[in-house]
């Protein structure tokens, strides 16, 4: 049996390496386990680090500081050390398959006049965040173990043993699983069989410089009947991700991402000139989140608990709580459940409660809409800009209610298109049960 520790932080991710850093401050004995050899390094799809500001996601806000070189989340009350680029965001854009139509979320011109208190979201460098939280915990006494992949937890009397590929072991009172929307420690303890499965999502990005955007500081959606493009901007300054991400597992993420950009009658000169910096893919499975994010001393965090992409601030937040409460749970001698309940009561406050029982319905637009019909549709709502969010939920509401108050007019123009968007949602049921059986879940 190797050493023992207070804590086992499986994941290297923000949700792990902000429950190291904050364990390690308390004064905690804390080993942090990671596959990957480099850290900081991002391999897969990742939108980057894009922070939402003046507005509430999951209950909190964030704010930026460059001056002082802080991150700040007022609500939790702790903030990060940052030290590299940085991108405002202020808005959406919906753009059609033709490229004739927008749809604008946010009025651009009036949050520039004072971006700090308008605008939308900050990009940030992740590997750069990464690194801080990384030597901020290491410099708590924190120790480290990339290259180290955990394959499952055994519960001891008084404690949790987490076994790993090469044999090691390392025994701690708790257990802290952030090791992302595929986690090896949640499909080990069985917590899958008793989740909903959604499907499986396939991903693939390029990164880029150089491009000729009508707007480059937010998030650009384009939506054509082969698949839904995206166009982030991020911290650096004229770099942008551009991916494309399906839940049909026989649809080439690779090719249409290829036939998008360098192909598209119209997107294609978006590219022109421009460089590509790197490619990523990945593969991952949608669960329903889990509405108890702890079992057998193993509290859950990040990406592991959740549906898929978290949010690299929630998954902040949920390693900040985590952290905290494993921390009192040692100082009350609560090595059980009752110790760590004022994580689950922060998961249960910010989290599953306000949304961990929305179901997510699979559909593919193109298997009931044309481009002319899309093309159609989003030139309905350009009249004028709708509110710019990052928070996802509230996008989807939005959407939701600008289009329910067009269906009378889509009724009267186009009967055609209303009765495929009818079709539609009929076959939402079905659709989901038709992605989840061709997916891969991998209990």
């Amino acid at each position: 049996m190797g050493k023992k520790y207070d804590l086992v932080i499986v994941g290297a991710g923000p949700a792990g390496l902000m429950a190291a850093k904050v364990a390690g401050e308390n004064g905690l004995q804390v080993a942090l386990l990671e596959r990957k050899a480099n850290i900081t390094n991002i391999y897969r799809v990742d939108g980057g680090f894009m922070a939402p500001m003046n507005e509430y996601t999951f209950g909190h806000t964030m704010t930026f500081n460059p001056e002082a070189k802080r991150i700040g989340f007022p609500v939790a009350g702790f903030s990060i050390r940052y030290e590299g680029p940085w991108n405002n965001g202020y808005g959406f854009d919906v753009w059609s398959p033709s490229g004739k139509y927008r749809v604008s979320f946010g009025k651009r011109e009036e949050q520039r006049k004072d971006p700090k208190r308008n605008r939308m979201a900050v990009a940030f460098d992740k590997g750069l965040i990464l690194k801080a939280l990384l030597e901020d915990a290491q410099a708590a006494g924190v120790e480290v173990f990339p290259a180290t992949q955990a394959t499952g937890v055994e519960k001891k009397k008084d404690s949790v043993v987490v076994q790993t590929e090469a044999g090691e072991t390392f025994e701690g009172l708790f257990v802290i699983a952030a090791d992302g929307v595929n986690s090896r420690i949640v499909r080990s303890m069985g917590l899958n069989k008793d989740r909903k499965f959604y499907a499986t999502n396939k991903a693939y990005e390029w990164g880029f410089e150089g491009l000729d955007l009508p707007h480059v500081e937010g998030i650009t959606f384009v939506m054509k009947a082969e698949g839904m493009f995206s166009v982030i901007n991020e911290a650096e300054k004229g770099h942008y991700h551009v991916g494309t991400i399906s839940r049909n597992t026989k649809y080439d993420c690779k090719a249409m991402l290829h036939k998008f950009v360098y192909e598209d009658p119209f997107y294609s000169r978006w590219f022109k000139g421009a460089k590509k910096t790197y490619t990523r893919s990945c593969v991952v499975n949608m669960f329903h989140a889990l509405k108890e994010p702890f079992k057998d001393n193993v509290l859950f965090c990040g990406d592991a608990a959740w549906l898929l992409e978290f949010s690299n601030c929630g998954a902040a937040l949920t390693g900040w709580s985590a952290a905290n409460a494993v921390t009192l749970a040692i100082i009350d001698r609560k090595i059980n459940k009752e110790g760590i309940q004022s994580y689950l009561d922060y998961w249960d406050k910010w989290f599953y409660g306000p949304h961990g029982e929305i179901e997510f319905k699979s559909v593919e637009i193109g298997d009931f809409l044309d481009d002319s019909d899309l093309d159609y549709l989003i030139s309905l709502a350009t009249e004028k800009p709708l509110p710019a969010t990052l928070d996802f939920y509230k996008l989807f509401n939005i959407i939701g209610s600008t289009y329910a108050e067009l269906f009378p007019r889509i009724s009267e123009e186009r009967p055609d298109v209303f009765a495929k968007l009818m079709t539609m949602a009929d076959q939402l049921d079905e659709q989901d049960e038709h992605f989840a059986k061709i997916g891969f879940p991998n209990l």
